[in-house]
């Protein structure tokens, strides 16, 4: 689902620092309410998120945050047509939309000519070696200082690079010595975080991707 490196980048954006104020963890989805879309052939074959190749003969579904292997229905709220699918893909970054299925799912919700379908999404199953809380969450560990004038100083250049950028400063000691580490953003995986990570490379930014 990637038209181009600049554009996926700009999407990823849009939705960790503008989308994530306030975010949806799997333990606090349940049910879901919006537009849905699907995707087909054209990515065909293509490699997903998570990994997998996409197949549009497949049950299966992108999301934005719930873990990948976790089952859903997805319901259409105007003929009552539902699948269950699986989700092993990141998406839709488009507008408001809550799911994008492959295109079996959308033919048999009956929403395939039309493109946009109204549904519910229920979660029925998380996968099994799902874990909350920090599991999965990545980060970018921008910098290492001895001063926290010159830590303050590239805080203050990530703020001005993106001022939705959650910015974590911490102080630790190590033999004896007191050091600054900066944090930027909390991605839901690490490939969100490597894509930001390129884009902050191009303005001297970047750092290693860790997880959280």
């Amino acid at each position: 689902m990637i038209y181009n490196r600049k554009c996926y980048i700009l999407s990823v954006i849009i939705f960790l620092f503008i989308g994530i104020s306030q975010p949806l963890s799997a333990q606090s989805i349940k049910t879901q309410k919006g537009e849905a879309s699907w995707y087909g052939s054209k990515y065909h074959g293509r490699k997903t998120s998570s990994g997998e190749l996409y197949n549009k003969n497949k049950m299966t579904a992108a999301h934005k945050t719930l873990p990948f292997g976790t089952k859903v229905k997805v319901t259409n709220l105007d003929n009552d047509e539902s699948v269950i699918v699986r989700i092993n893909d990141r998406g839709p970054f488009v507008g408001d939309r809550i799911i994008d299925v492959s295109e079996v799912a959308a033919r048999k919700l009956e929403f395939h000519a039309q493109g946009i379908g109204n549904v519910k999404v229920e979660v029925l199953e998380l996968p099994e070696d799902y874990k909350p809380q920090n599991a999965g969450i990545f980060t970018i560990q921008t910098g290492t200082y001895v001063t926290k004038q010159h830590a303050e100083r590239l805080s203050e250049k990530l703020k001005a690079f993106d001022k939705h950028l959650e910015i974590e400063l911490t102080d630790e000691l190590v033999r004896g010595k007191k050091i600054h580490r900066i944090k930027a953003g909390r991605f839901e995986s690490r490939q969100h975080a490597e894509a930001f990570n390129d884009l902050l490379k191009e303005e001297g930014l970047s750092g290693l991707v860790k997880e959280a």
